[in-house]
């Protein structure tokens, strides 16, 4: 043995996302092997290496995809509820709602199964609609009385009318009722407002008699008597 010991360099062992980051970086070919032996500081033949196991491993993925997919339970048909089996064959052309009122909670088969045979989501079914209160319902039954009456008004408006009568309640809620009920606010446009105020003027000024003008329009009181333009 000689005088002079030497060094060896301790074997480290990089971790599976270490080794990942390297083989995708030499599969994007953008640096040499070389290069990338530097920036990461492992050999070349362990880039190579890692960088064939990452090509080789990637049929995988999709073969275990394809396993997963086809290792799932089939629904028979047969053992679902009548509505079930008519819900499965008109699947494409019922809403979401028309669906949910095909699960039958009593029946064994899981609501779960039932769910993924109707195309629906599992954590739908659960949710039962809260029931209106008997106080919303009689506000209800005003805001269609004070609609009809008012049809022009809106959230803010029908908040004012309620409050006139007593009613403690928000717009934010008179509007979520309004939602409820299908009822909006009835007024006219900014193109059709225009469209009157025209017609409007033109009845008050070319067709409408004042009294202060001696029984004449502004437009024969006004504009008849003015001097004829003398000619250029």
């Amino acid at each position: 043995m000689t005088g002079v010991e030497t060094s060896k360099r301790p074997r480290r062992n990089h971790s599976p996302a270490f080794k990942a980051k390297v083989a995708l970086a030499a599969v994007k070919g953008e640096k040499t092997p070389a290069e990338l032996a530097a920036q990461f500081g492992v050999h070349p033949n362990q880039i190579t290496q890692r960088r064939g196991q990452l090509l080789e491993g990637a049929a995988g993925v999709f073969g275990n995809e394809a396993r997963r997919e086809a290792a799932e339970p089939v629904i028979d048909v047969k053992t679902c509820t009548p509505r079930l089996a008519s819900g499965r064959s008109a699947r494409d052309g019922r809403t979401v709602a028309e669906r949910k009122t095909m699960i039958d909670r009593a029946h064994a088969l899981p609501l779960a199964q039932q769910a993924q045979a109707l195309g629906i989501r599992r954590g739908s079914i659960y949710y039962l609609p809260k029931p209106v209160s008997a106080a919303d319902l009689a506000i209800m039954r005003r805001m269609d009385e004070l609609h009809l009456e008012f049809p022009f008004a809106g959230s803010r408006m029908g908040r004012d009318l309620l409050r006139q009568e007593g009613v403690e309640i928000g717009r934010q809620h008179v509007a979520a009722l309004m939602k409820k009920m299908a009822i909006e606010a009835i007024y006219r446009r900014v193109s059709e407002a225009r469209v009157s105020i025209g017609r409007y003027l033109n009845f008050c000024n070319g067709r409408r008699p004042h009294s202060s003008l001696a029984a004449r329009t502004p437009d024969l009181a006004y504009f008849d008597n003015l001097p004829a333009r003398m000619a250029a």
